[in-house]
């Protein structure tokens, strides 16, 4: 079969052709099975109604040609394009996977952050699987909050021991406040303290030492009715904690730990006994 360079070779020659060269160039083109009734249809045709059909033949030619040439173009840039998006993914791969580690680490911070702060989840793969593909990455401990509001058993619910560990954690925060906290911090603490209202009952004795147990971790000493300073012995009450020095602040937390001395300045007010 002829190609369309064939037929370029052939243009210009016009007139020159003869009938039979003409018909030829048409058969070639043909499949087998239709050549004997395309020839049979040229022969019947004149030979200027022949050259009219080749000169649309040639400019049919010209235009695919044209078309073929524009298409190679497009092919071409199109795999220009796609092979430098390639080296651009390539070259920021790298950055990629340490940008989505640093935001799984982050996750995984306000998730556990999340659930030491509501209580109501468990640290654990699934629930964490549940909360990313839900809120998707990048989530605060206020939409998870939100999520559990809108459907809060999607979740499963924290152990006894993650309970105990959380309110282990919160009292040596609130103990550590305590102690760094500075003197007209701890006296506001007080007056905010004693302005809560009345007391709640006082702890007996086996009580007292049961949270002073529990206090920290540490076995602390029941905090005493009095205490000795400069030789007297003082009153050991809310009134003695608020007006006494940093020193002997420091010096009852220390040795009888913050929340014995923080109950003292909420139950020891003026009329209670203890």
């Amino acid at each position: 079969m002829h190609s369309l360079a064939s037929a370029h070779e052939s243009q210009g020659k016009g007139n020159s052709m003869t009938r039979s060269e003409i018909i030829d160039l048409f058969i070639v083109r043909a499949t087998p099975v239709e050549r004997r009734q395309l020839r049979q249809q040229l022969e019947q045709m004149s030979k200027q109604e022949l050259e009219e059909a080749y000169e649309i033949l040639q400019t049919r030619s010209k235009i695919q040609a044209k078309e073929e040439q524009i298409l190679q173009i497009q092919a071409e840039r199109a795999a220009e394009r796609a092979l430098n998006q390639h080296y651009i993914r390539q070259a920021r791969e790298p950055q990629r996977l340490a940008e989505e580690k640093a935001q799984l680490e982050q996750d995984r911070k306000t998730f556990t952050e999340a659930a030491r702060t509501l209580r109501s989840f468990a640290v654990n793969e699934a629930n964490f699987n549940v909360i990313r593909q839900t809120l998707g990455a990048g989530f605060s401990v206020y939409q998870i909050q939100q999520m559990l509001a809108a459907n809060g058993e999607t979740l499963s619910p924290p152990t006894q021991a993650e309970l105990d560990g959380w309110e282990r954690r919160a009292i040596e925060e609130h103990n550590l406040r305590l102690r760094s906290a500075d003197i007209p911090t701890l006296r506001k603490l007080a007056r905010e303290a004693g302005a809560r209202g009345p007391a709640t009952p006082a702890l007996d004795e086996t009580q007292r030492v049961r949270a002073a147990e529990r206090n920290d971790g540490i076995a602390y000493p029941p905090l005493p009715e009095e205490f000795r300073v400069g030789g007297r012995e003082e009153v050991l009450d809310a009134s003695f904690i608020k007006k006494c020095s940093r020193e002997t602040l420091r010096l009852l937390i220390k040795r009888y730990g913050s929340t014995q001395v923080t109950e003292a300045l909420r139950t020891r007010v003026a009329g209670n006994s203890w």
